[in-house]
């Protein structure tokens, strides 16, 4: 009777020894799955469930042990869905305020992707209506820059600015010459009218 207790006990040790490995494993790949769904890696994330969901069928594991994991497993799915949203959200506005009209739009469509795997997982409404208006603000933002002169942004036609210090100088010099060219111009015809009303020579006596 004492052999069989025995063999019964280390039958029993070796189960829990190996229930406990498991219970290990499911929570080393649980802590890799968190670290996915912190960086928004929404397709490791849901690779990584695949094969944790299939180990949690295991008859073995204690039922509670089984369902707190499968909690803790969806919870991490709907983080990493949350997160990835939030930055391809975030990607199309800051696309939109370079005007990168292409990358706007491939963000816009992987942010609604990513939206609609959260909520798959349960993500909250209010959460839903956020991440809309963010795509909705995009969507309107951008793209509206237009390139080359406008009415409002007429052709700025001055010189760069290292050129405008040669050119003001210049300017100035013409305009000092031309100055001084009138200054010279109205003195010759001051002279000339001045010239022009002075008294006429009295005549010689000879001639009287």
């Amino acid at each position: 009777m004492f052999g069989r207790s025995d063999k019964k006990d280390e039958k029993a040790e070796a189960e829990a020894r190996r229930i406990e490995a498991m219970k290990t494993s499911i929570e080393a790949a649980l802590a890799h799955l968190k670290a996915h769904a912190e960086a928004g890696n929404t397709d490791r994330c849901e690779a990584a469930a695949k094969r944790l969901v299939e180990t949690l069928k295991n008859p073995k594991l204690p039922t509670d042990y089984a369902k707190q994991a499968r909690g803790v497993l969806d919870s991490l799915l709907l983080h990493g869905f949350m997160k990835a949203t939030a930055l391809a959200a975030k990607g199309a506005l800051d696309a939109a305020k370079t005007d990168d009209i292409e990358l706007r739009s491939k963000k816009i469509k992987e942010a609604r992707e990513k939206l609609a795997g959260a909520m798959k997982y349960k993500a909250p409404a209010e959460f839903k209506s956020q991440c809309e208006r963010l795509i909705e603000v995009a969507m309107l933002s951008g793209g509206v820059k237009q390139k080359g002169p406008t009415k409002a942004k007429p052709l700025d036609t001055a010189p760069k600015v290292e050129n405008r210090a040669k050119v003001s100088n210049e300017a100035y010099a013409a305009a000092e010459q031309a100055k001084t060219e009138q200054e010279a111009t109205a003195a010759e015809q001051a002279k000339g009218a001045a010239q022009d009303k002075r008294p006429a020579a009295p005549k010689s006596r000879a001639h009287l």
